[in-house]
């Protein structure tokens, strides 16, 4: 009975230590990129969508309407998802910040646009051109944090 219960005590610690060596930043970073940032990874397949539309306007009422009815509000829905994540780790936190600074170009990016075409101002829509650039090159900055994260954790991204 001794021998017994030794096993059942053995296989029990076991398995509670197993479970608690997890890796804190790989558990964090996997619901991160899989539950946390879904909503805001589907907003911002929703935004490239309706920049490829842009080609087709034909009139700045198009595009003024995309910008207000659409990116915008996208834009301020993810900053929004985004400030409701509170990482633990210093880790995602810092991927966290690469994609708010992101949204934060676009924000920053469509607005100048939207009151481009309220103004008929050209400046302002080179202006907001270049923010949404730069906005781009976070993201890629971005990309490269999470795909170097995940080699160092030993993970997978799909795209």
């Amino acid at each position: 009975m001794k021998k017994l219960l030794s096993l059942l005590l053995m296989a029990v610690m076991s398995v509670t230590l197993l479970t608690g060596c997890g890796n804190p930043v790989y558990d964090e970073f996997e619901n991160f990129l899989n539950v946390e940032m879904t909503e805001v990874s589907a907003n911002y397949e929703k935004i490239t969508a309706e920049a490829g539309k842009w080609g087709e306007f034909e009139e700045d009422a198009q595009l003024e309407a995309s910008v207000k009815d659409v990116m915008l509000p996208l834009v301020d829905d993810s900053l929004e998802r985004l400030e409701n994540i509170n990482p633990e780790t210093e880790e995602v936190k810092e991927i966290k910040d690469k994609y708010v600074k992101v949204m934060e170009a676009y924000k920053e990016g469509f607005t100048l646009i939207y009151e481009s075409i309220q103004q008929q101002d050209v400046d302002k829509m080179n202006a907001g051109d270049t923010k949404i650039n730069e906005g781009i090159e976070l993201l890629n900055e971005y990309n490269a944090a999470l795909e170097a994260m995940a080699e160092e954790l030993g993970a997978e991204i799909e795209y």
